[in-house]
């Protein structure tokens, strides 16, 4: 995605909304990517990361903030 960056993964869809909505309400626009391959239909084992994207210019205060998340 062009002029977009990669802040964080989630291992499942549970955490990104709520990722989402704390990047959100700093102001930062950001976009969850789910790549959920269907070939993978009923296999419990298939959960692939779930990706927070955010625009260039917000990378920076998008890392800060869930830096400061973890700590």
């Amino acid at each position: 995605m062009k002029g977009w960056v990669l802040v964080t993964r989630c291992p499942d869809a549970t955490m990104a909304p709520l990722i989402q909505g704390g990047l959100e309400a700093e102001g930062i626009p950001c976009v969850v990517m789910n790549k959920q391959d269907s070939s993978y239909v009923g296999m419990c084992f298939a959960v692939r990361p779930v990706e927070i994207w955010v625009q260039e210019a917000h990378a920076a205060a998008a890392k800060a903030w869930l830096n400061a998340k973890e700590e």
